[in-house]
């Protein structure tokens, strides 16, 4: 899932975020993302959130990067410290600098 980039973006998860009143819980997420119609990826990445409320569509974006990892997309398990490492260096090698 692209996040919104190559989606029909008022089915993306960050699009379903405009669409809910805050504060919002995780669950308030997901259904509002069932009432859309939303593609099945789009309803599980919501639900890999954190179980929480939500006071903006911006407190729920700054989570995305861990329902990234919860949900498996990358196929890679990370700790919280670890998110976005594998875009910037290569796997199993140091990273080469110019």
């Amino acid at each position: 899932m692209a996040r919104g980039v190559g989606e029909r973006p008022e089915r993306s998860p960050a699009a379903i975020l405009r669409r809910v009143e805050y504060p919002a819980t995780r669950e308030d997420l997901v259904q509002a993302a069932a009432d859309e119609e939303a593609p099945a990826e789009t309803i599980n990445f919501l639900r890999s959130l954190p179980d929480r409320t939500y006071e903006s569509p911006e407190d729920a974006l700054r989570y995305f990067a861990e329902a990234e990892a919860r949900f498996g997309v990358t196929g890679v398990r990370l700790g919280r410290g670890d998110l976005g490492k594998e875009t910037t260096e290569p796997p199993g090698e140091p990273a080469r600098h110019p």
